[in-house]
């Protein structure tokens, strides 16, 4: 009885969601017969975390938002000249260059598949002026935050031992930082979760797939800029 009492709590949870299940599948990241495989592989990895499967020579340099670009953007000092880990592999799709796999699925990769080959266009295409684009690869630092523009950045909470995150001010959604100590940067994935982790109405339609939280009435956007 104990054991079917259990099951039922455990079965109840899933469906309230309060516990979510992190998947690509029925993304627009379900690219492939084998969707996993586009971004990784169990065995020889290309040696980027975590177990990265993708490979590109990028043609050019990336330009990074800065300052100079923005005068209320107060952590722009020391910001990164290139993306930094995990922005950068976003990037290896998202900038719009070729991009092959180091390992084909299928056995010892002797037989490469075109399906996995990539070269994002449309919006998707961010391209490597990064200018245009919301600063990533810096580090978040709330008290850096100007008197004169006042945009009101959240503290940072320790989650884990390894792992800060901002806390959204009006949701309380974890936006995670990345980098080493610290672990302070600022990454795409601060505010996108690769794997789709959170449910929202609206996803894909009127509303973004990969928001860590839903950005109706711009919720998103004011858990971190909570004075504008």
């Amino acid at each position: 009885m104990k054991k079917v009492l259990m099951l039922v709590v455990v079965l109840g949870l899933l469906v309230s969601g309060s516990y979510v299940f992190a998947s690509v599948i029925g993304t627009p990241h379900d690219l492939a017969p084998e969707p996993c495989a586009m971004c990784h592989t169990p065995h020889n990895a290309s040696g980027q975390y975590p177990l990265w499967n993708r490979e590109q020579a990028t043609s050019g340099s990336y330009t990074m938002y800065g300052s100079i670009n923005s005068p209320s953007f107060d952590m722009g000092v020391g910001a990164a000249s290139t993306p930094g880990n995990p922005s950068n592999l976003c990037l290896v799709c998202h900038n719009g260059q070729f991009s092959s796999l180091v390992n084909y699925p299928g056995p010892c990769n002797v037989n490469p598949d075109p399906a996995y080959d990539l070269e994002v266009a449309g919006c998707a295409n961010l391209e490597l002026d990064l200018t245009n684009d919301h600063p990533i690869s810096f580090t978040y630092n709330p008290a850096l935050d100007a008197s004169s523009d006042n945009n009101g950045f959240p503290n940072i909470t320790n989650v884990t031992a390894t792992r800060n995150a901002i806390v959204g001010a009006i949701s309380g959604t974890y936006y995670y930082l990345y980098g080493s100590s610290p672990n302070n940067q600022f990454e795409c994935a601060t505010c996108h979760s690769v794997h789709d982790v959170a449910t929202y109405d609206g996803k894909g339609s009127t509303t973004v797939y990969f928001l860590r939280h839903d950005n109706a009435g711009s919720t998103l956007c004011r858990d971190c800029h909570f004075n504008r």
